[in-house]
């Protein structure tokens, strides 16, 4: 099963790389050269703020702190999620592999349905795998019920690969488990995507366990923290991404009212 890019994603895609880095520091830094000749000043004030700005978005405290205003949810107990009645994974992304020649979990993913297993192995509990192909190809959830069956030996109950986006993850994902009479569930996704994500599925009538995963942590501590690394780059972006979408939604809600 193939399909080609929803329209929504691209929008989104389009929108968050003209609001997000690198074109956030690369911008001003194109107009300090535009200025270099007419306003000299300006232009190395310009210079000098895309410079100082790369430096920041590229520091894992950068990182720590935007994530941690976003990772509100503590680790799930396991005896809260053994008093639920399903466990619903969100997806994030799969990438081609040449190697496997197929499709494979993309990390965030991966990570995701490695918890995923670990709790249902330690609850019996079923699982719902949700995620459509927002990029197009094979559904992400199709991609995790393989991976799921060849990695961990384990079968979902339910696959839901028709979804774009976190609002219709909740909204198909409710679709399948409330004929089932499922009304409690663990949802599994990232740590900093939990707290836009819960709400999509109460406002669906279900009673949510947040299993957060992939917290973002780094090994060792102070001047360390200060270093530039490629790592810390891509928890930032992936932080301010998510803001950005948190201020979307919010704002949509605001227009609807």
């Amino acid at each position: 099963m193939t399909s080609a890019i929803s329209l929504t994603v691209f929008w989104h895609q389009l929108l968050g790389a003209l609001l997000l880095p690198p074109f956030s520091y690369l911008l001003p830094l194109l107009l300090a050269l535009a200025c270099r000749r007419r306003w000299p000043a300006c232009g190395r004030l310009l210079l000098a703020g895309s410079l100082l700005l790369a430096w920041l978005l590229s520091l894992p405290i950068t990182a720590i702190t935007l994530n941690g205003w976003l990772e509100r949810y503590p680790p799930a107990a396991l005896a809260q999620v053994a008093d639920t009645q399903a466990i619903v994974v969100l997806s994030g992304g799969k990438r081609p592999a040449p190697e496997y020649a197929a499709n494979v979990l993309s990390a965030d993913t991966a990570g995701r349905l490695r918890y995923a297993a670990w709790l249902a192995r330690r609850t019996g509990l079923p699982l719902l795998l949700t995620g459509g192909a927002p990029l197009g190809g094979e559904p992400e959830a199709q991609v995790m019920a393989r991976t799921l069956r060849e990695d961990y030996g384990l079968q979902p109950r339910w696959v839901e690969s028709g979804s774009d986006t976190t609002l219709d993850n909740a909204r198909l994902s409710a679709s399948l488990l409330k004929p089932a009479g499922v009304g409690r569930i663990t949802l599994v996704t990232q740590a900093w995507h939990m707290r836009r994500a819960v709400p999509f599925f109460t406002a669906q009538g279900l009673q949510v366990v947040a299993a957060p995963t992939g917290f973002t942590r780094y090994d060792g501590s102070g001047l360390l923290l200060w270093i530039p690394q490629g790592r810390a780059m891509q928890e930032t972006h992936q932080a301010l991404r998510e803001l950005l979408g948190l201020a979307y939604y919010t704002v949509r809600s605001f227009i609807a009212r």
